[in-house]
């Protein structure tokens, strides 16, 4: 009988086991699950394994380095020296006393020479040369001056190899030397939607490209780096990996997103593309340094989700699902566009920037023909840009109401905020690209007859807004694009750099940097690219901007796990 006891009392505690481990696991399922809805099925992987890699380049170069002698007139060269950037070179020499360098990089003309002092006295130095020139024996001038004005210059050449083919040509259709805000080292850069980034000078060289494909996100950060989304290979249909890098090709941090919620770009069937993309049209830093990232989920919605991801661990510590914030039925009953994988892009997501005024964020979204702008904390919504057509009446108390003539965005990109213009604390001015393509809502009678950049002054007071200033419209239908386009804020003109990215039946993207009484400083043609890899953006850019400073051996520590791989 004991025994009998004994045994069911085995069976008793087994069972209380059981269910408590079953009720920890179904604790711990909801935690997952918790964590799955949070994360929306994204998962993100630091590859540490493509800097271990890099470092042991770096280990090389240094190595071969410290055995030569290598002096101003015979310095060691590297071209192309992470395989990432091909004109870009490290250029490396001692000198006997400290000095501080200097660089040119000639271009086919004086005015696109590409110059820039640095600034620390040093008797080791690593240049980096941004900026070459493509199938050409290029000339630097590089100048060490001590620190009594001593100067020693050297000549060196530079022979480069040949475009890849799916670089577009650019035509300066139209140039004023005289007001173009380009500075000493700056470049305008060709964002596209698929295949290679490129940068040009005033003459339409291409002074810098990278050898990755890249799409959509472009992007300097404070410290002047790049976040760039590639693939993992050329080959490869999905767009999953976003590195931190900088013009050199130097990578810094590398995030490798999972597949499964991979979105293909389009707004349908009839111009979707063959490639996918995880994190799709945007991507910003973030105050405390974490990125801010437009994703796609794994619900039947796409381009609706943002996630903040920690810049260091690759962790999502946010997420913004937009269905969560408008009305459902938005998304529910949404049947403008047909995709082939039976998903809706009810919102398409394609810009966000961080306001720092009142810790918000305003976002575009091109198929609710809608720019809003939302706390950041709380994910309420402060104020909504569009037409006052088709909102609940919960919502009509965000909807700005206008103020004398006034055109709504319809089918809108990039909206951005610029420097104030009025000095009236209660206002905020939005410049972005009006595709003028009405989706949802907007001015039907107007839709497609012309796209242009569009600048709104908005009083968050008395949410209203006024329209302020535009550029495009003179263009008529020739300009329309139907998709795409960016404009930029050129802080040392106030000139606007504008992307009519989608023209000719997706064979044309025209550039302008434009003053703000319309006047033409540059406009740009670009033609030849493959399908597809059109200008998405431009930006004006500067390689050797004050925020970055390069060092072979920065991320020594990579170094050291590469020595211990080796061993």
């Amino acid at each position: 009988m004991k025994k009998i006891i004994g045994i069911l009392s085995i069976f008793v505690v087994l069972g209380l086991v059981i269910s408590v481990g079953y009720y920890g696991y179904g604790k711990y399922k909801e935690t997952l699950d918790y964590k799955g809805k949070v994360a929306k099925g994204i998962e993100i992987t630091m590859k540490n394994k493509m800097l271990r890699a890099q470092a042991g380049k770096e280990e090389l170069y240094l190595e071969t380095f410290n055995k030569g002698d290598y002096t101003l007139k015979k310095p060691y060269i590297v071209q192309n020296p992470y395989d990432i950037a091909p004109l870009t070179a490290l250029v490396m020499f001692n000198t006997e006393q400290p000095t501080k360098v200097s660089i040119t990089i000639k271009g086919r003309t004086e005015q696109t020479d590409i110059t820039h002092q640095f600034e620390k006295f040093e008797k080791v130095h690593s240049i980096p040369v941004l900026g070459l020139l493509s199938d050409t024996n290029n000339e630097v001038v590089i100048t060490a001056t001590t620190k009594d004005g001593a100067e020693t210059s050297s000549t060196i050449h530079i022979q480069t190899e040949a475009l890849p083919s799916y670089i577009g040509k650019v035509d300066i259709k139209t140039l004023n030397k005289k007001t173009v805000d380009i500075g000493e080292s700056e470049l305008t850069f060709v964002v596209p939607s698929t295949k290679y980034p490129y940068a040009f000078d005033e003459s339409g060289d291409i002074r810098w490209y990278s050898s990755k494909y890249n799409s959509h996100i472009f992007k300097e950060l404070k410290n002047g780096h790049i976040l760039f989304l590639t693939k993992e290979s050329i080959s490869s249909r999905t767009y999953s990996v976003l590195v931190e890098m900088d013009y050199m090709g130097k990578l810094y941090h590398v995030y490798d997103f999972n597949k499964a919620n991979a979105a293909k770009e389009g707004t349908s069937k009839e111009n979707e593309t063959k490639e996918s993309s995880m994190v799709h049209h945007d991507a910003i830093e973030l105050p405390n340094g974490n990125l801010l990232l437009t994703v796609n989920d794994d619900s039947q919605y796409v381009e609706d989700t943002m996630i903040e991801v920690n810049r260091e661990t690759g962790d999502i510590e946010k997420v913004i699902d937009l269905k969560e914030i408008l009305p459902l039925s938005f998304y529910e009953n949404y049947r403008n566009n047909k995709r082939s994988d039976g998903k809706a892009d009810w919102f398409h997501q394609n810009s966000v920037v961080y306001d720092e005024s009142d810790d918000s964020i305003v976002i575009s979204g091109r198929n609710q023909d809608t720019v809003m702008k939302l706390d950041y904390k709380t994910n309420k919504i402060k104020w909504i840009l569009a037409a006052d057509e088709n909102w609940p009446a919960d919502y009509q108390k965000y909807v700005l109401k206008e103020i004398g003539d006034v055109k709504f965005n319809a089918g809108q990109h990039t909206a951005t905020i610029i420097p104030d213009q009025d000095n009236n604390a209660d206002t905020i001015d939005i410049l972005l690209y009006d595709n003028n393509v009405v989706v949802n809502r907007g001015d039907k009678a107007l839709s497609k007859k012309y796209s242009r950049a569009a600048q709104y002054r908005i009083n968050e007071k008395d949410k209203t807004v006024e329209e302020v200033w535009s550029f495009g419209e003179q263009f008529g239908e020739s300009y329309f694009t139907n998709i795409v386009g960016s404009t930029r804020w050129l802080k040392d003109s106030s000139h606007r750099l504008i992307n009519f990215g989608f023209l000719d039946g997706d064979t044309r993207s025209s550039i302008f940097e434009v003053s703000e009484t319309g006047d033409v400083a540059m406009e740009a043609n670009i033609t030849g690219f493959p399908k597809g890899a059109r200008a998405y953006r431009a930006e004006r850019l500067d390689l050797y901007n004050k925020n970055w400073e390069y060092s072979l051996n920065k991320n020594g520590f990579f170094i050291k796990a590469y020595k211990k791989i080796l061993e």
